[in-house]
């Protein structure tokens, strides 16, 4: 991960965004004569509508003037989204030129900008920590890894992002639930005198065949599955695998095959299984029985393994297909029994199960051990020294901010408390560590009140910091970043800089891809997708996990490594393996691993051509140009389309009987209504140039169940010809920066943990236009954020 091309100027044109950078100046006569043009343009095509006695929107232009704007921007930020998005006036209506829509939008955003000066901030209410935020902060603090998923309910989203301060709110079960996620927490992070034996259970792999190498898995393997387990203490611990098809019909011992167990890469277990013997045995012993009875060796087999978190695999060894070279071609699969592949193998199909420790003496120096406990009692008369120097370390860093001796006594409490039952020093410093977890200190982020009541205020260096760290690594800040913010430094801008391109290059700012950007693109649960099987048998789960590894491949090398943002449209190469690119028609990809592969066709560059993108976009059982204009419009073009109304009708097949349209044809027909037409003549044309996409992302010509071919040719809003997915691509990017405010917009109400107002909109452009002598590079977008008088500062709440 590489975040370069930091020069001097442009670090001092982002340096601060601040009001007085957002003046736009005109001589007065100037402006006025714009401005009296301007408005008679609203009056042409806007007040036939929004008046008193249409009450349109319950809008009423017909009571503003030019000299309204400024005092509105609630009012004209949204007409300038409409306009951008050439959703007003609406179709069927009369237009204005382009030329029109683009001057009005100009004269909106300048006038508009030039007010905005007296409006520096927006309100952040206290934040909770969302469940992935706590995950992390644990990792960081104790070593110890949860699942958040398993122990808290799932945030409220807004926009696709769990982080909106607003919307954390806690209730009496919300708040039992962190106290029990905080006691399973230190538990884990202390350990237990004498460990109980646990039983886990991981899933086979959702797969099919396990007929090749599976990408992350050891080279020279295939099939199998791998997990990551925290092992309580050091000690022996017994896996079982439950299944390995050995049935009623058990093919996979005609062919012998070594299954293995490692344990972060090493072996620990190899068995033979399948063959002649094997194959006489099962012949004998009547099927399923005898298969049981193979399975026997692979229950409760014993390996030693050290307390701590550790990856786990089990496959198998990859073999030889055929005895000669003479026997490669002309290769005749198997199919029966649901199961579809070259040789008859083994497959795993039933989870797999971890047991222990057995024989475990008591709590070793585990990672969470070690982060924990930096200090060891000799003697008894020593353990209360210790505990509070722990406690001091642990608070310290859990609370992002100085501790005081009210903070440790109020903790130590705690220890005393859990120390004189029966658990003795461990028991009382759980009984802290526990404390520390569910304290409002580590569970909220607040900007404190300055004693001025001033209406704008800058936040401190350690609330800057940690804003900065949420943002860009979704954690707490490290101790670099506290060290710089407890001097006092880090508001310095030169400072400032330095940090966000540390922060930026290091491997936690990952989260900017598999937070942000799967978030806002809303293709963070593309592996739950369910499509029909029997209208598309080529699709696999297999398939379906490698649009997901593709889309994160891509994001993370256009964001990850500072290109132009405009990349996500326009870059001519994609992540692909040997599947992915047979499914999308391409054949000079070999093997399973993936790399980047540059493409010959221009309809599949970008994010336009991704089949995450098309599968997310798209009904189970066909295409959907209305979901993948509305995304088109929403994600791409940052003008959402408004919410259709209720009780609306979706379905669009064929009555029983009929002779079955193009779902273009079936649109037409919904768009003869005038009321359906005034969003659908806006949606669709973003959505049917890539009608040629199926649902799960191959390309078409012929709509097979129409037995038609595909009219993937629309005329856009501003009167402009689109066919097919390269054209829409180079319409989105007609006018220059409108994507990359599409994006800004997200970013920057992921970094501030509230949604956009108004009042920001002309912070966000100046963000842009900053960005855009940059060439728009990931990092100008971010260090324009955090420069921002909207990220540095706090409002007083109204």
């Amino acid at each position: 991960m590489k975040i370069a091309g930091w020069l001097i100027g442009v670090a001092c044109a982002v340096a601060i965004v601040s009001a007085d950078s957002r003046v736009f100046s005109q001589p007065k006569n100037q402006v006025a004569q714009r401005a009296e043009a301007q408005w008679a343009t609203i009056q042409t095509y806007c007040f036939g509508c929004h008046n008193p006695g249409v009450k349109a929107g319950n809008l009423f232009l017909s009571d503003l003037n030019a000299d309204s704007v400024p005092n509105h921007p609630e009012i004209f930020e949204k007409a300038i989204r409409k306009l951008r998005g050439r959703q007003m006036p609406p179709p069927g209506n009369l237009q204005p030129t382009q030329q029109e829509v683009d001057a009005l939008i100009t004269w909106l955003e300048n006038t508009l900008d030039e007010a905005s000066k007296t409006h520096l901030a927006g309100h952040v209410t206290v934040e909770r920590l969302n469940r992935t935020e706590y995950a992390n902060a644990v990792k960081d603090l104790l070593a110890v890894e949860i699942d958040p998923s398993q122990y808290l309910p799932e945030d409220i989203a807004v926009e696709g992002f769990s982080n909106i301060a607003a919307t954390l709110t806690v209730s009496p079960t919300f708040l039992e639930q962190y106290v029990n996620v905080a006691r399973v927490v230190s538990r884990m992070a202390v350990g237990t005198p004498a460990p109980e034996v646990v039983k886990a259970s991981f899933p086979a792999p959702a797969v099919g065949d396990q007929d090749a190498y599976v990408d992350g898995m050891p080279l020279g393997t295939r099939g199998g599955t791998r997990f990551e387990y925290t092992f309580p203490a050091d000690g022996e611990y017994r896996f079982t695998i439950t299944d390995l098809d050995f049935g009623l019909y058990p093919r996979g011992i005609e062919n012998e095959t070594n299954v293995v167990v490692l344990i972060d890469r090493k072996e620990v277990f190899r068995q033979k299984v399948g063959g002649e013997a094997d194959r006489e045995f099962v012949d004998r012993g009547g099927g399923a029985p005898a298969g049981a009875k193979l399975m026997e060796r692979f229950a409760n087999i014993p390996v030693q393994v050290t307390a701590g978190v550790h990856e786990v695999v089990v496959t198998f060894i990859e073999r030889s297909r055929v005895a000669t070279d003479d026997l490669i071609a002309g290769g005749t699969q198997y199919e029966g029994f649901g199961f579809k592949g070259y040789l008859r193998l083994p497959r795993l199909i039933g989870p797999i199960q971890v047991a222990g420790p057995y024989g475990a003496a008591g709590p070793t120096r585990t990672p969470s051990r070690e982060k924990l406990f930096i200090c060891k009692p000799e003697a008894p008369e020593q353990e209360r020294a210790c505990a509070e120097r722990i406690t001091q370390d642990l608070a310290g860093r859990a609370f992002r901010r100085p501790i005081t001796k009210e903070d440790i006594g109020r903790l130590m409490a705690f220890y005393d408390a859990g120390h004189e039952g029966s658990g003795g020093f461990n028991a009382g410093i759980e009984q802290m560590v526990t404390a520390v977890l569910v304290s409002p200190d580590f569970l909220y982020r607040g900007i404190a009140r300055p004693q001025n009541n001033a209406k704008f205020y800058a936040l401190s260096d350690l609330e800057l910091a940690s804003r900065l760290s949420f943002f860009l690594w979704k954690r707490g800040p490290d101790g670099e970043l506290l060290k710089v913010a407890n001097k006092g430094e880090l508001k310095r801008p030169a400072v400032l800089q330095a940090q966000v391109r540390r922060m930026l290059a290091d491997p936690r700012a990952e989260n900017l891809v598999t937070d942000f950007a799967l978030r806002w693109l809303d293709l963070l649960e593309v592996n739950k997708f369910e499509w029909d099987k029997q209208i598309f048998p080529e699709f696999s789960a297999d398939l379906r996990q490698d649009f997901s590894t593709e889309i994160d491949l891509f994001l993370r090398s256009v964001l990850l490594e500072d290109k132009n943002v405009e990349q996500l449209l326009t870059a001519d190469y994609t992540f692909l393996n040997e599947r992915l690119a047979k499914h999308y028609g391409i054949t000079d990809v070999h093997g399973a691993q993936f790399r980047r592969v540059t493409l010959k066709d221009e309809n599949r560059f970008g994010l336009l051509g991704k089949g995450a993108v098309l599968l997310h976009t798209s009904y189970g059982n066909r295409t959907s140009p209305v979901v993948r204009g509305a995304w088109v419009l929403d994600k791409l073009r940052g003008t959402p389309p408004a919410p259709p109304p209720p009780n609306v009708v979706t379905d669009l097949s064929t009555p029983p009987g009929a002779q079955p349209k193009t779902i273009r044809a079936m649109l037409e027909e919904h768009r003869k209504n005038p009321t359906c037409n005034m969003c659908h003549g806006v949606i669709e044309p973003n959505g049917l140039p890539l009608e040629r996409f199926t649902v799960t992302g191959q390309w078409r010509d012929v709509d097979w169940q129409a037995n038609a071919p595909i009219d993937s040719k629309v005329t856009m809003p501003d009167g402009s010809e689109v066919e097919g997915p390269a054209d829409l691509r180079r319409s989105l990017l007609l006018r220059p920066g409108n994507f990359v405010q599409a994006l800004t917009v997200k970013l920057m109400m992921y970094a501030l943990g509230r949604e956009i107002s108004p009042y920001d909109m002309p912070q966000v452009r100046a963000i842009v236009r900053a960005a855009a002598k940059d060439n728009y590079r990931f990092s100008s977008l971010v260090m324009g954020i955090v420069s921002s008088d909207a990220f540095r500062m706090q409002a007083q709440e109204e």
